[in-house]
């Protein structure tokens, strides 16, 4: 089989299976699970009777044939797996503009994941050198950590705020819901692992990263975690967010030539540009929230959505009994992934219910808006308004437009701990 035959099988995969997975296939984690097999150029005959057609011949378009040239050189060179990797993980991410039924459609809604969600579980568990880091979801009845406090403290720039401080590591990693289990593990930290039990991260306000020689460290403590004895990680808010973005190679601007870091206000004002990259939704209703989506509140606070329900926020129900009034916090069905104050947990996976019983704008907001949407649609309109209300806004990256990424990820480091893992956990779980 010709060099060129062999990669025209693979920009064919990569096209003709973005809007050809059905809920089942989705279920099954197949587009991804197609994607990773490319990671080693031994499997690339296992993939060819996925995408050879009744006549024996591959299936072949027009934009698959300019893709594959500039893939590959005009077939003069095979591509890097990782070339490979980051054409199909586009090509298949989700835009919800493929043609597919509406039981689909509520499928995908709800259990596609988007390179801004898989960054953020990247830096996630990079952060606490374990994949295990994906799999806890704080809710109601996680308890506030120990040996965590604040003291009051003036930024640099002459802003006072509230510093966090590691007052009793030990007390912490006890009763950390991640930590505690990782100080239990024998086998933790592997070799090529730090060891996060002795050097925790929390949530710093003003706890900035940056890039340095193309790495960012989120090992760093920065100005929100008090200096002491105890070694840790600290990161805010939107500063997670931009590690999440460039870790998948994202942009925020189509004119951003290098990784960029932003806060909830620069993000906020950044939103409305014709430049920017994320942009406020509309809900396509009664579709609402999905996963990747950004929730930012100027000033204050900024996260990701990780998992959404096929009703996240209580939009269809509520509209079907016509009780768009009667939604509450307890009705939302997503998780999202941030790094906060919350419990002073700081980088954490959580259920949107637990705003039911702790006090929040971002989410008293995020009601009214799902309120507003669940009123247009007994109305019978098809969108919901631009979810954009003063320092409010929910964000979503234009993931169909190729000036939107970068040619290359932004290297996390310490991310080699979890590269095996995290590779696993996209190949057998569909993300």
């Amino acid at each position: 089989m010709s060099l060129k035959h062999i990669i025209s099988i693979f920009i064919i995969l990569a096209v003709s299976t973005s809007c050809q997975m059905t809920g089942d296939q989705i279920q099954n984690g197949q587009s991804q699970m197609m994607a990773e097999r490319i990671y080693k150029e031994s499997d690339i005959l296992d993939a060819v009777d996925d995408v050879i057609g009744p006549d024996g011949r591959p299936i072949k378009d027009r934009s698959s044939q300019e893709a594959m040239e500039d893939l590959t050189d005009d077939y003069t060179n095979f591509p890097s797996s990782s070339e490979v990797n980051n054409y199909i993980n586009e090509s298949l991410s989700f835009t919800g503009q493929c043609n597919i039924d509406e039981a689909d459609k509520d499928y995908a809604y709800g259990t596609m994941y988007t390179r801004g969600s898989m960054g953020a579980r990247r830096v996630l568990a990079t952060i606490y050198q374990s994949c295990d880091a994906i799999d806890f979801v704080m809710d109601e009845t996680t308890p506030r950590l120990s040996g965590v406090s604040t003291r009051p403290a003036t930024l640099t720039d002459g802003s006072d705020f509230k510093q966090r401080v590691i007052t009793n590591r030990q007390a912490m990693v006890n009763s950390h819901g991640i930590l505690s289990q990782l100080d239990k593990d024998p086998e933790f930290p592997s070799e090529k692992c730090i060891d996060t039990t002795q050097r925790p991260p929390v949530y710093g306000y003003g706890s900035r990263k940056g890039l340095r020689s193309r790495e960012i460290n989120l090992f760093t403590r920065g100005q929100g975690v008090a200096k002491n004895n105890v070694q840790a990680s600290g990161i805010d808010c939107s500063e997670f967010i931009s590690a999440a973005f460039a870790a998948e190679g994202l942009k925020f601007n189509k004119s951003d030539r290098d990784f960029n870091s932003l806060t909830t206000t620069s993000l906020h004002y950044a939103s409305d540009n014709s430049d920017s990259c994320v942009k406020p939704v509309e809900f396509d209703l009664p579709y609402s929230i999905q996963s990747g989506d950004i929730i930012n509140l100027k000033g204050s606070h900024v996260l990701m959505v990780d998992t959404a329900g096929p009703d996240p926020l209580g939009i269809r129900g509520a509209a079907e009994s016509n009780s768009c009034n009667s939604i509450t916090i307890n009705d939302f069905d997503f998780t999202y992934i941030h790094s906060g104050a919350l419990n002073n947990y700081g980088p954490a996976r959580v259920s949107a219910r637990i705003h039911a019983t702790k006090r929040s704008t971002m989410f008293n907001n995020l009601l009214a808006q799902a309120r507003t949407a669940c009123t247009r649609l007994v109305q019978g309109r098809a969108s919901s308004q631009k979810m954009r209300s003063g320092r409010f806004s929910i964000l979503r990256h234009d993931s169909g437009n190729p000036a939107c990424y970068y040619e290359d990820y932004g290297k996390l480091k310490g991310e080699e701990c979890i590269n095996q893992c995290f590779g696993e956990r996209r190949l057998n779980d569909g993300y």
